[in-house]
């Protein structure tokens, strides 16, 4: 049960950190593969929620339904976004390390 609460929390932790970043809008070439890492961290954890559906908890994953909804917004604000990462970092490089389901990497 820990593991999920724990889990949750992280995933709070990395949209947060992932919304001020794309509020900031500040691109640079040390910033811009945070912006992507941060998204497939968040995917990661929804991933383990998704595949963990019938085990955990269910007010548990009511709680991790509560907090996806702003992904949404976030991810058209990223999809503006990559053409300019893309012109400072080489995703090539990146998307041999992340599945396609991590659809920012292969924009």
């Amino acid at each position: 049960m820990n593991k999920y609460i724990e889990a949750i929390s992280l995933l709070e932790e990395y949209i947060q950190d992932y919304q001020k970043l794309i509020q900031e809008n500040k691109i640079n070439k040390y910033n811009s593969p945070m912006f992507l890492q941060y998204r497939s961290e968040i995917q990661d954890i929804i991933d383990f929620f998704q595949e963990n559906r019938e085990i955990i908890p269910f007010s548990i994953y009511q709680d991790f339904e509560k907090i996806i909804p702003i992904l949404k917004e976030l991810d058209e604000k990223l999809s503006i976004i990559i053409p300019e990462i893309k012109r400072i970092i080489n995703l090539s490089h990146y998307q041999k390390k992340y599945p396609k389901s991590h659809w920012w990497w292969y924009l």
